[in-house]
Order: structure tokens, then sequence, then C-alpha cells
């Protein structure tokens, strides 16, 4: 029995491509769905599926970049809203590139093509010409303490939390504050590393000593200190393998 991967970030459309999938190709096993590009990689290295079904725009990792950890025995599917990469992905040896909103036609002849296709190689360095230039990820930053002006380096920071106006960053050794909002320093920073845990929250995973559990509700312990985070139950789902 075949198997296969959804990589889709909207519970809605991965529900639906699964549902489709399984009304056209009813010996298909869904084994897995991933919503980041993180979980996509991971699921890809555990499950080894015979597809992936592959969104590009997710978060995390894009889904070019998931594509350079797809083993060759893997068949990619690219299923996306954005149309300008399919040249690309069709000379590289994608199987197929779907453009949403996904029918049910247009699925049966994906479906009829994987049927009949056998998975072949992708040439080496084929994703790695696809896929953007790396992003340049933030370092340090320039912190306020009392009237002193720290240079704090990224890897250092234990949390990042909401604070009024300011957002504290916090440190094994202290603590300080910056201007820049939440909303913009999630963009800058290493997502395999820094992870938000709540509209005013974001961690470094490296700092994390625990989670407690109680029901749904979650809570993040940070080495060496007694500050309790919330996960909000929209971050709840990358912390629960954890």
């Amino acid at each position: 029995m075949p198997i296969a991967l959804i990589v889709e970030d909207e519970p809605l459309l991965a529900a639906e491509l699964r549902d489709q999938l399984q009304a056209l190709w009813p010996e298909l096993d869904i084994a897995g769905h991933a919503e980041n590009g993180v979980e996509a990689v991971s699921m890809l290295e555990a499950l080894k599926p015979d597809v992936v079904f592959l969104d590009i725009q997710i978060p995390g990792l894009s889904g070019i970049e998931v594509a350079q950890h797809v083993g060759e025995a893997t068949q990619i599917v690219f299923v996306t809203a954005y149309a300008e990469h399919a040249v690309q992905a069709f000379e590289a040896g994608a199987v197929d590139y779907i453009v949403k909103p996904v029918t049910a036609a247009r699925l049966l002849q994906t479906v009829k093509r994987l049927k009949t296709r056998s998975a072949a190689p992708v040439p080496d360095g084929v994703w790695r010409q696809l896929a953007p230039a790396p992003v340049q990820y933030l370092k340090w930053i320039k912190a306020s303490a009392g009237n002193t002006v720290r240079l704090v380096m990224v890897r250092d920071v234990q949390f990042f939390q909401s604070d009024g106006k300011y957002t504290r960053v916090v440190t094994h050794d202290g603590e300080a504050l910056i201007r820049l909002p939440l909303k913009s320093l999630i963009e800058q920073l290493d997502p395999t590393q820094f992870a938000q845990i709540h509209r005013g929250a974001i961690v470094n995973l490296e700092a994390v000593d625990r989670i407690d559990r109680d029901g749904t509700s979650m809570e993040i312990r940070i080495k060496g200190r007694a500050d309790k985070l919330s996960v909000s139950e929209a971050y709840t789902r990358q912390f629960r393998q954890m």
C-alpha cells in the first residue's frame, strides 16, 4: 500500500485534499499531515512516504526548501496557490504541480500519473537551484537596560515577551528592552531555534527546561528561571511531541 504525506498549513484545505484523495485513490495510505516546514522534514524522515503533496507557502521552511530533504524514492506533487515555480518544478522532475483550488478532475489526472510513473531520482543540486538565497537571521540586537545600551547576542536570549510599547529581552544573566514588536521580530529569527508560543511571547527552544500540561493548556518552564510562559491554543501543535 503506497504511503502519502500532506504538507499544508491550512487544516481545512488539508482535510479537503485528504477526502479527495481517499475518494480517488482508496488504497493510498495518508499517513501524516504537517502544517509547517520543520514538521514536514521530521515526518519525511520518519515516514519515508512514496508521495508527498507539498504546499510552497508554509511556515518555517518553504515547500521548495522542504523538497531538498525529500528522499529519492518519494515523488513530489506541489499543491499551491502560486504558479510561478511550475516550470522549474517540472524541469527538476516533480511529478505534478497543481494550482489551487484543487478540483477532483485535476487531482484524478495526478493520481493516474502517480500510479503509472515510478519514482525517479532528482538530480543532485536541483532543489538548491530552485531554493531562494539563504535567509540572514538576526544575530544580535541593541537593547536598553536602564540608561545602558547592551549588545545582546540573539542565541543567548531565552525568551522575548511583549511589555506594553516594548519587548522584554530575557537572557540567563538579566533582561533589557527593545522597541521592536514581536510581529516584526519573529520574521527575523531562525525558526529552527525560536518559536512563537503566544501572541505576546517567543521562546528559544534551547532554553526550554520542560513543558507542563494541565488538560489542554500548556506552560513552558525556562532553564534556571521561575518564569512560566503560557502556550496559547493556536501554537500548541508544535509542542505536542515534546
